[in-house]
């Protein structure tokens, strides 16, 4: 029997009673995300469609509404792992990491009433990876989600012309066109 203070106990209340042991949640890694997911999957079935497409209006309102991206494309699928999935494009001057923070609260509210939820989140500086879970009866009917976020499109730099090259006409002179 754990201690009631070890990660195991709490990792037990989580699974248990989520709703009391939210303030008791930690990180948690893809494999032991997609491990929970699947036990919910084998002891359930996946919510009507109804609460599907309520959870993608909402999160893609949210989404977009938060200022973190400058695109937000929100669908569905018949695939049981990502039964509403996303793809959105990070706004200028935002990283993945960073939006992924905002990503996370966003889920956190949207999961808020659930019976039971777990999410994943990944970032770096150039990919944000959210994969959640949460059931929305009593029953155990879930919903999964996949969001995925870009960094933001940076212009290509042109690159000058090659030495020797003719500019067309009316094209401005490079910097160094004119040697000191």
């Amino acid at each position: 029997m754990p201690r009631a203070w070890s990660r195991r106990a709490a990792y037990v209340i989580w699974v248990i009673c989520p709703v009391a042991a939210r303030s008791t949640m930690w990180s948690m890694d893809l494999t032991s995300f997609h491990k929970l997911r699947l036990a919910v999957q084998e002891n359930a079935n996946p919510a009507p469609s109804e609460h599907a497409v309520l959870l993608q209006q909402h999160l893609q309102h949210q989404l977009q509404a938060s200022g973190l991206f400058s695109d937000v494309e929100l669908g569905r699928t018949d695939d049981v792992d990502r039964l509403v999935i996303g793809v959105c494009r990070c706004a200028e001057g935002i990283l993945p990491w960073e939006a992924g923070v905002g990503v996370e609260q966003i889920w956190q509210r949207a999961s808020a009433n659930a019976v039971w939820e777990a999410h994943f989140l990944g970032s770096s500086d150039s990919l944000m990876e959210l994969e959640g879970a949460m059931t929305v009866t009593e029953s155990g009917q879930y919903i999964t989600v996949h969001l995925v976020a870009e960094p933001a499109t940076v212009a290509q730099p042109q690159e000058a012309p090659a030495e020797g090259a003719v500019l067309p006409e009316g094209a401005p002179a490079p910097a160094n066109a004119y040697p000191a």
